[in-house]
């Protein structure tokens, strides 16, 4: 039995006897998705939607494998390569072996089932087509899966510098906003007027089908490729214009394999000791010891903060989440400013807020079994709490509400108010779940002491965020509901009051609550700790 079959059989024993949650979610989520592209090809079969629709569909499709490791820096496979590193065998032979594994996956099967669209779409013509339609969907797969593969392996590859560091993090953030935002420029196309209380929409002709230059360029991009080849078979055009985009996806999917394989016997060469960490100690400088006297003891809760704000700047996964944090507001602000929207300006400052929240609510988790610090000091854990939340208001809240200010003078907006409001409730919000949600959905990873590059696991938080962006966001919305019910017209005192008070409520509210939670579970989530 060949290697590759041994690392094959391994993977199917362990997505068959490990945790089915995140895989089966992604396939049900993926199937209705494969469906939709499979029932869009057979309305272009028929004539009922034009195929330009079906070329948009496959493209986001084919973009998506390159997004998504983007998106999840990181992640760990099921397969980790560094558990293989000491076999007895060269690390391109190892790598080698470990790709025919990486084919199986919920990704696989999704845009396998996706691409039979190729098949749906030339099922009136004559065999040859249908032959075509099915070399195209098996070649488009092949090269898709190494793209995904490759810029997975290349993320985590620059994770592990600083400048890949930075990088990473401007990509994702650059795909964030530009999920969160990218619809702006289109709505202030169609609705120009909004800000200013006109509704009427300046739709001009309703589209039928993709811009011809728009379906041009999805067409010449390669994850069109095989799209492109089946359109000429369907309208029998020369055979060289079939074979070539088809030969183009083989040869850069051969390519693609090629620097996946390169990558990963650059990580089976790696011990684990030869991991540089980014922190730089300094043993020879002095340091002046400040001496307190009686009745002069240094506050628990400013201590906890100072502490607080040297660990984000030196945490590798935090000051991964941090750049995140502010990057992905600031990439926003670019793309709003110069539309005719630019009065929604001031509510960039709800959308900070809640990605401040997001990447703050697994602090817990990234500290370790540090914690067993906090649990056996008397009297350290409401310290702690208190002073995790004074850290995320002088990090993010106090800046997030500076800098909402200014956009409203700066802006003009009629709706400056309401996003004061909204604003300072979602600060409210975000300060109060951070530390909550931490101890109530821990993401365990690696310890801290271990952990000293981003490239390394350090727990998939993903629950915890979609709680947090849904919380915060809804506590946003909270000042201007208020208002509107209790019919306090448009006043300035109404919304920055509710919006205060909202402040004002969580937090006062969430640190008894997460003080109560730690006391009891520590112990528990300490012994979790240990076990990884």
């Amino acid at each position: 039995m060949g290697m590759w079959h041994r690392f094959a059989s391994l993977k199917l024993r362990i997505l068959r006897h490990g945790p089915h949650g995140d895989r089966a979610f992604g396939l049900i989520t993926g199937l209705v998705v494969a469906a939709a592209v499979v029932t869009s090809a057979a309305l272009v079969s028929t004539g009922t939607l034009d195929d330009s629709w079906l070329t948009a569909a496959v493209s986001i499709l084919g973009f998506m494998w390159l997004l998504g490791p983007i998106l999840l820096p990181g992640a760990v496979p099921v397969l980790n390569p560094q558990w293989f590193r000491t076999l007895p065998t060269p690390p391109f032979s190892i790598a080698a072996a470990l790709s025919p594994s990486e084919l199986l996956s919920v990704g696989t099967v999704v845009t396998a089932a996706s691409l039979s669209s190729f098949v749906v779409v030339v099922s009136g013509h004559d065999g040859s087509t249908i032959i075509v339609a099915f070399v195209a969907a098996m070649t488009q797969l092949f090269f898709l899966v190494w793209l995904g593969r490759s810029a997975g392996a290349l993320v985590a590859f620059m994770l592990r510098t600083r400048i890949g560091g930075w990088v990473a993090a401007f990509q994702m953030s650059a795909l964030l906003a530009v999920s969160f935002a990218g619809w702006v420029p289109v709505a202030a196309l169609l609705i120009p007027d909004l800000g200013i209380g006109h509704m009427e929409a300046h739709t001009g002709s309703v589209w039928t089908e993709l811009p011809d230059q728009l379906e041009r360029a999805l067409l010449i991009a390669p994850t069109g490729w095989g799209l492109a080849a089946v359109h000429v078979a369907m309208t029998s055009g020369p055979l060289a214009l079939v074979i070539l985009p088809l030969s183009g996806l083989l040869v850069l999917g051969l390519l693609l394999w090629t620097v996946w394989m390169m990558l990963t016997a650059a990580v089976l060469r790696q011990p684990p000791a030869q991991v540089g960490s980014r922190i730089t100690v300094r043993t020879g400088r002095a340091r002046s010891l400040r001496r307190y006297g009686d009745g002069q003891r240094p506050d628990p809760m400013t201590a906890v903060a100072k502490r607080e704000l040297k660990t984000w700047l030196r945490d590798p996964q935090r000051s991964l989440e941090l750049r995140h944090a502010w990057m992905t507001p600031l990439l926003m602000m670019l793309l709003v400013a110069p539309t005719a929207w630019s009065w929604s300006l001031p509510f960039i400052g709800v959308a900070a807020a809640v990605f401040a929240a997001m990447v703050a609510i697994n602090t817990y988790a990234l500290d370790g079994t540090a914690i067993w610090q906090l649990l056996t000091t008397p009297g350290a854990v409401r310290a702690d709490v208190r002073g995790r939340q004074l850290t995320w208001m002088l990090m993010f809240g106090l800046p997030i509400m500076v800098v909402t200010i200014i956009l409203c003078l700066f802006t003009y907006s009629s709706l400056a108010f309401v996003a004061m409001g909204a604003a300072l409730a979602a600060v409210g919000a975000a300060s109060a779940c951070a530390p909550l949600l931490s101890a109530l959905m821990p993401a365990i990873g690696r310890d801290a002491r271990e952990r000293i590059s981003t490239g390394q696991n350090a727990g998939n938080p993903a629950g915890g965020q979609m709680m947090s962006f849904t919380f915060v966001l809804f506590a946003s919305t909270l000042p201007g509901i208020l208002a509107a019910v209790l019919k306090l017209g448009d006043g300035w005192a109404a919304h920055l009051g509710f919006g205060l008070a909202i402040l004002m409520i969580s937090n006062a509210a969430a640190g008894p609550l997460t003080v109560r939670r730690l006391t009891i579970t520590g112990p528990e989530l300490l012994v979790s700790m240990r076990s990884v």
